[in-house]
């Protein structure tokens, strides 16, 4: 299982960030559990699942209002998704039962 410093590698973050990102991995633990309930998923798939949650929430502060910058030539916004397991759906979803 991922841990803290996982997750820092991950998003570039420094170890002044570690109560945040520690909110945010065990919040994408959470959400993700809860998605897969009873259904066994790989170990390194769970991990992956965990990173990339974790990630779409640390990176939700730099987007007040759902609204990101990033170094685009022209400058122009992006709008974030509001579910933080969109990017995960895809890749858990051949585990789990039924679908969503």
């Amino acid at each position: 299982m991922i841990g803290i410093d996982d997750l820092r590698v991950f998003v570039g973050a420094s170890v002044s960030d570690n109560d945040f990102l520690t909110t945010c991995l065990n919040t994408s633990i959470h959400l993700v559990e809860s998605f897969v309930g009873d259904n066994e998923v790989p170990a390194d798939v769970l991990d992956d699942a965990y990173l990339q949650v974790g990630s779409e929430l640390y990176h939700r502060r730099n987007a007040p209002n759902g609204i990101s910058q990033f170094a685009a030539f022209d400058g122009a916004p992006i709008r974030i998704a509001r579910d933080p397991m969109s990017s995960t759906y895809p890749l858990l979803q051949r585990y789990v039962v039924g679908g969503v």
